[in-house]
């Protein structure tokens, strides 16, 4: 009997690779789980982060949604302009930033700013062909 070993499709992280910035305004409070999903994501696989937004926000349809038309918004943004392919992106690094939109009629310590949060997406691609 002949044993073979399965292979399964490995996406490892790229050892040259370029990083294009995003950023994206949210104008709803994110919630503790949706920013401990996002903080998972670093070094992940394009596909996979999907996948993990898809699967583990589905409790949050609403939010699912948003963070699925956040990185879909990217991917297509990234093949159309760089034309690189979808097997080639990474997530390098996801961070989030609250931000206070100031009033200059509010005194600062007012309870009454608004906050913002703002997503910044590193993604990371690798070109399997440079372009001259």
């Amino acid at each position: 009997m002949i044993c073979k070993k399965r292979r399964e499709l490995a996406l490892k992280f790229p050892k040259c690779f370029h990083i294009k910035t995003f950023n994206i305004k949210s104008e709803h409070n994110i919630s503790p789980l949706a920013k401990s999903i996002l903080q998972s994501l670093q070094f992940k696989h394009f596909y996979y982060a999907l996948d993990d937004i898809s699967y583990l926000l589905n409790p949050c349809p609403i939010e699912r949604d948003f963070f699925l038309q956040i990185f879909s918004s990217v991917a297509i943004f990234v093949q159309n302009n760089l034309s690189i392919n979808f097997f080639d992106m990474w997530i390098h690094e996801i961070y989030i930033t609250e931000v206070s939109t100031p009033n200059k009629f509010l005194r600062e310590n007012s309870n009454n700013k608004e906050f913002y949060e703002y997503i910044t997406i590193k993604l990371a691609y690798s070109m399997t062909q440079e372009k001259k």
